[in-house]
C-alpha cells in the first residue's frame, strides 16, 4: 500500500488543500485499516493494489464527507436562493458503493459497516 497515493487521491476527491489535508490523516489512516482488515487472503498484483489504494481514498472521503462537512444545500436571504445540485453525503456514498461494486473481487464478504443513523 502506498499511503502516498491514496492520501494525494482523498485531496482530489474531497477538493482540500495538501496542507489542510494533514488535519484529516488519521481519518485517511483508519480508513486503510478498515479496507485492509476486509481484504480477501490471495495474493494483490500491481493493479490489485492500485484498486485497493482507490478505495480506501474514497472510504477515507465518505468519513470526511460524514464527519467534517456540514454544508448548507440551500437557503433564501430575501430575493436570493441558492441551491446546492446535489448532497455531496449521498455522492460519496454512491461513489463508495460504486468502487465497493468494483473490488468484490477483493473483499471478504462477510461483516457489515455501520454508517449512520439519520432521524
Amino acid at each position: 500500500m502506498n499511503t502516498g497515493n491514496i492520501v494525494e487521491k482523498f485531496e482530489l476527491l474531497s477538493g482540500i488543500e495538501n496542507s489542510e489535508s494533514i488535519k484529516w490523516r488519521s481519518v485517511v489512516d483508519d480508513a486503510c485499516a478498515y479496507v485492509y482488515s476486509r481484504i480477501a487472503d490471495k495474493p494483490l498484483s500491481a493493479s490489485d493494489e492500485r484498486r485497493i489504494e482507490l478505495l480506501c481514498a474514497v472510504y477515507a472521503y465518505k468519513l470526511y464527507v460524514m464527519c467534517g462537512k456540514s454544508e448548507v444545500s440551500s437557503f433564501k436571504a430575501g430575493d436570493v436562493t441558492v441551491t446546492a445540485p446535489a448532497d455531496e453525503g449521498d455522492k460519496a456514498e454512491k461513489l463508495w458503493q460504486d468502487q465497493l461494486a468494483k473490488c468484490s473481487d477483493l473483499i471478504k464478504k462477510e461483516g457489515f459497516l455501520f454508517g449512520r443513523v439519520v432521524t
